[in-house]
């Protein structure tokens, strides 16, 4: 392919095209690890995560599942839900309480990994938002843990 044909192609819009077999690739086989393009630094959505982010999202998922197992604990030796919503969801059953619970934790979760490198309300970046939420859920459990030993 000859120089110009290279350049005229770099100069027309956006060339790429995502489908489910970009998403696929994504997750069996990933590339990216750093964008290389100015619109990639833009919306840097990226293959690969780092350690550190999926370490983040992994301990999040675990409080979230400690946090459930207390609040049941807590409802089971008297205590009550406080959240008017997930106390609904708990009077129709604990199934539909959890998979809440579980669905509330995750789905930011995964926004927040696959935007890990972008800045959400153009301030804080989305793996920042992700650590305070692993801060904020990790003193719940210390609150929880602290009316179980008074139980």
């Amino acid at each position: 392919m000859n120089t110009l044909n290279i350049e005229n192609r770099r100069a027309l819009p956006e060339r790429r095209h995502y489908d489910l077999q970009t998403l696929k690739l994504c997750v069996t086989n990933p590339q990216r690890m750093d964008a290389r393009r100015s619109p990639d630094r833009k919306f840097p959505i990226l293959d690969r995560l780092d350690t550190g982010v999926v370490t983040l999202a992994i301990a999040l998922m675990i409080l979230s599942v400690m946090d459930s197992i207390f609040t049941l604990t807590i409802i089971a030796n008297g205590g009550s839900e406080v959240n008017p919503v997930m106390n609904v969801l708990l009077e129709k059953s604990v199934t539909a309480f959890t998979i809440a619970k579980m669905s509330l934790t995750a789905i930011p979760v995964l926004v927040l990994v696959a935007t890990a490198n972008l800045k959400m309300f153009n301030r804080w970046r989305s793996r920042s938002i992700l650590a305070t939420m692993v801060g904020l859920y990790a003193g719940l459990i210390c609150y929880e843990l602290l009316i179980l030993s008074y139980v």
